[in-house]
């Protein structure tokens, strides 16, 4: 791997932004300049959790970031050409390239949403990589939340309602990444939507939803705690008493004593 010299890295970019009208092309001198800097002692994969478990070259953050920043202002000029970019970076077998495609799609200028939930339908799959699909569900779900958040309420609903866990998993997800979005403008909703599962628990989710709830804590600590206390209140399921003992620790101790107290 060559150290990275900013001023020639600005000019391979520079040359790959004249393909970004040919999708094909584009991706071949992307494969080329991240070939270039891969670092390849480490291109194997390493046993850590955190790391996606498909290929990587393993990059140094200012080409990436170079990268993202200069092809940003042409995502916003030519959105068709940006769409047929990220469809083609997508087929990619290594992460960084999908990366992108994600990174691509959530800044996608449209008036029409429709071309953004057909890739986030297609390629939000149960078997695609952990990491990977973090990474799509925090970035390439941007401009669907921001221009049309009715449209992505309902994707979100969709994967919530899935019969895989898998799936219902990845829409926990997508909730905590829009709370980075409208924060505590998006609790009713999130409340709404999370309200079957927390009366119906299923094990196999329960994991992600008790992060979901410490993502909410962190926003509004006493609106979380009305409604699980609601939720304790109406349901009938013993799972609904094991989640809320396992979040209580997520708040102060005032709220700890009330929500121990819903559940005597």
């Amino acid at each position: 791997m060559p150290a990275v010299n900013p001023a020639r890295l600005q000019v391979q970019i520079d040359h790959l932004l004249t393909f970004f009208n040919a999708p094909k092309a584009f991706h071949r001198q992307l494969q080329d300049i991240f070939e270039l800097y891969a670092n390849r002692t480490l291109r194997i994969g390493e046993p850590i959790s955190s790391q996606p478990l498909i290929p990587m070259y393993h990059l140094p953050d200012l080409v990436t970031r170079q990268v993202e920043l200069e092809i940003r202002p042409h995502i916003h000029e030519d959105s068709l050409s940006a769409i047929a970019i990220a469809d083609d970076l997508w087929t990619d077998a290594f992460f960084e390239i999908q990366h992108l495609a994600g990174f691509i799609l959530g800044l996608i200028i449209t008036d029409d949403p429709e071309p953004i939930c057909t890739r986030l339908e297609n390629w939000l799959t149960p078997d695609l990589d952990k990491t990977l699909a973090s990474d799509l569900l925090s970035y390439g779900t941007r401009s669907l939340q921001s221009a049309f958040p009715v449209v992505w309420e309902q994707f979100i609903e969709s994967l919530l309602t899935h019969e895989d866990p898998k799936m219902i998993t990845l829409g926990l997800q997508g909730l905590a990444a829009g709370l980075q979005i409208n924060s505590d403008k998006l609790l009713p909703t999130i409340f709404r939507l999370i309200s079957p599962l927390i009366q119906n628990i299923d094990q196999d989710i329960s994991k992600e939803l008790e992060h979901l709830i410490k993502a909410l804590v962190s926003v509004s600590p006493t609106e979380t705690s009305y409604f699980l206390k609601q939720s304790v209140s109406i349901s009938e399921n013993k799972g609904t008493v094991r989640l809320v003992k396992q979040c209580v620790a997520f708040f102060d101790d005032e709220l700890k004593k009330e929500l121990n107290d819903s559940m005597r």
